[in-house]
Parts: C-alpha cells; structure tokens; sequence
C-alpha cells in the first residue's frame, strides 16, 4: 500500500509540497515501533544469556579490548580464534565453537601465518585442522569502515559492506576487528560519531548473531590510569564490555588481562599470563617447592654477607635509609646477583623465624634500630 502526501498531512499538504519533491511514502516506513508488554512474557522461559567467553566476551554485542602498542593484544586474539576452532580452552576459559572472522589492519598475511603456525604448533595441531577461520589482513590498505559526510553524520563505506557480506558467508561467532584507530575515521572524542560507529558494530553482532571484539589503543590517561580508556567517554560507555591488556612493570614477558567493565558480568577478573616459546601461557604463579629452594638461595646469601659484614663493624638497619640492609648487601661483591626486593623479602623471612631480631640502641637523645642476628 502506498500513501500520498496529502493523505499522510491532510492539514499541511502544501507546506510538505514546498519542501520536497512531490512522491509517495512506502508502508515500511510508517511501521510502529517494537513495543512490549512484557505481562506477555508471564510463564515463559527467561531467556538465557549467551557468551563467547563466559564473563568477558558476551553474544550479540560489541566488546572492547585495549592496550598499548605491543602488549600482546593481537596475540591473544589469535589464541582465541584458534581455541574457538580446535575447540580448546584459552586460558582456562570455555570459549564458544565456531567459526570466526577476523579483520585486521596491522598486520601484513605473512605475519599472520607465522603467529598462527606458533599457537597451532604450540596446542600440538596443525594449520589444516583450522576449520571456519577466515582472515582479512589490510595491513597497507583502505580498511575505514565508517567516516563522517559533508555534513559530519557517520556513514558506512565500501569495505564495511565487504565485511558484512563476508560475514553473512560465514555465518562467525566471532568478529574480530584491529583496531579501532584504522577502521574508524571519525573523531574519536565526538561522542555522537563513536557511538554511531559502536552501534554500527552492534548491529553487525546482532544481524549475524555473534560477539564483535574491537581492540583499541589507550591514550596516555588510559595508560597511566590503568583503566585503558582513549578519547572520547562514549567508547567506555557504548560497548557492553571492555577488557584491558596490562603490561607488569619490571616483568617485559608477564601481563594480566582485566575485565574492567562488565554489563552483564562482574568487573575485577583478571587472567595472569607469560610469554612462552612464542605465545601467551596462563601464569599461575611459581612452582612452591622451586619458589621455596629460591627463597632459602636468598636466604642464604643474605645472612653469610651480613655476618660478614657485622663482623667488620658495620651497622645494617632494618629500615630504608643509609643503613638499609637489603641495599647494603645487594651492592657487596657475594650478593650472587641478587636485588634490593628479593633481599627484602630474605630479611623479612629471617626476622619471621626468628634468625634475626631488631635492636634499639643509642643513648636517649639519639636512638636507633639495627638488625642483629641471634644465636638460632
């Protein structure tokens, strides 16, 4: 059924002539909003909320995962892709199975091989046993998928069509787009363009009914804060989730990624994980009886250089300053390399077990503590 104007503004026909060209407006057009009575959904089952990762990457949806350039972001994602297809964990998490997609626009398909053949060969598989991944590298191509008109509006291009009929084909449970910094050729701090280019996204997640994982680089702010924030608010605000890839200061191969924000889940997990032989690996903290035979090795070499250096009359104190014993000792030729923290946590150790004590001495006017060791 068609409409004509004057049927449509029977008391403003001709204001609407003056303004546009004379045509008719199709049925579609005038359908009415999707309203609910939700009394409706009485005795009917609650739907059950649907995961790529259960409490970090939720379906339908747009998740964000930042970090700083080199943090392992795209690393990660990769392991991701391939646990979905081998149908393994990743890192201790259940992932869903299925194929994915993923649109990169760093990196060049011989880098991509490589990265895959290491995370394939470390799960003891193959390349072949891949089913259902699909990558689109750009690295040195056009990869904006959306960017303002004439008038400002955020507006699709060519190569988000692309990547939504390549979508359709696949039919992922995953869409990995990297990154946001050459894909969205907007304004990253006007909040209406973001939001349109998320919702953009969004859209892509529900029409193909699978999660959309954009990684993104955090400014300055989001790095010295620790909470990976870039640009404008509405990138935090728009997504239903946000993932952060730390780095660990004084570890270059460790890293913890955080949940940091969760609509549907709870904020404040983490997954620790280490560099190993090429991938990431979940770290879970040191093996105790080796933890413990380190611990005595610095426990050791604590005592006999401060035996040795009590024994010529130096004063070492058990609080930091000129007489700070962990420094002390660290800078003496015997102290095997160890440093000022790992000596602390000797001192602390001896004190515990009561081979050393802390004495207070000096006359009244002039008191001070020194550690000494005892007859244990």
């Amino acid at each position: 059924m068609t409409y004509s104007l004057a049927e449509l503004f029977p008391a403003g026909a001709a204001w609407v002539d003056s303004q546009v060209k004379p045509r008719t407006l199709q049925a579609p057009l005038l359908a009415p909003l999707p309203v609910i009575d939700p009394r409706d959904w009485q005795g009917k089952a609650v739907p059950e909320r649907q995961w790529f990762v259960e409490g970090w990457i939720p379906h339908r949806t747009v998740t964000n995962l930042s970090g700083a350039g080199g943090s392992g972001k795209t690393e990660i994602v990769l392991q991701l892709i391939v646990a979905s297809s081998l149908r393994i964990q990743w890192f201790g998490k259940d992932v869903a199975e299925g194929p994915c997609l993923y649109f990169g626009a760093e990196d060049e398909a011989d880098e991509l091989h490589r990265r895959l053949e290491t995370i394939v060969t470390y799960a003891g598989r193959k390349l072949s046993d891949l089913e259902g991944v699909r990558l689109i590298p750009l690295a040195g191509s056009d990869a904006v998928l959306a960017e303002p008109d004439r008038t400002g509006n955020l507006k699709a291009t060519t190569i988000f069509a692309k990547l939504e009929a390549q979508a359709r084909a696949l039919r992922p449970k995953l869409i990995v787009i990297d990154p946001s910094a050459d894909v969205f050729g907007g304004d990253e701090i006007n909040r209406a363009q973001v939001r349109k280019f998320v919702s953009m996204l969004r859209g892509l997640a529900i029409d193909n009914d699978c999660a959309v994982l954009l990684l993104s680089h955090p400014s300055l702010t989001g790095l010295n804060s620790g909470t990976g924030t870039s640009g404008s608010t509405a990138w935090n605000n728009s997504v239903r989730s946000r993932l952060y890839m730390e780095v660990v200061d004084k570890d270059p191969d460790a890293r913890v990624l955080k949940v940091v924000k969760a609509n549907y889940g709870r904020t404040g997990e983490m997954i620790p994980m280490r560099w190993d032989n090429g991938v990431y690996a979940l770290d879970n903290g040191p093996d105790p009886a080796v933890e413990r035979l380190v611990n005595k090795s610095v426990d050791d070499v604590f005592m006999s250089v401060f035996l040795k250096l009590t024994g010529q009359g130096q004063t070492l104190g058990p609080n930091v300053g000129p007489s700070y014993a962990p420094k002390k000792i660290s800078k003496h030729s015997d102290a095997k390399g160890f440093d000022t923290q790992r000596l602390a946590g000797a001192m602390q150790r001896l004190l515990d077990v009561g081979l050393l004590r802390i004495e207070v001495t000096g006359p009244p006017s002039r008191r001070y503590t020194q550690l000494v060791a005892t007859s244990n």
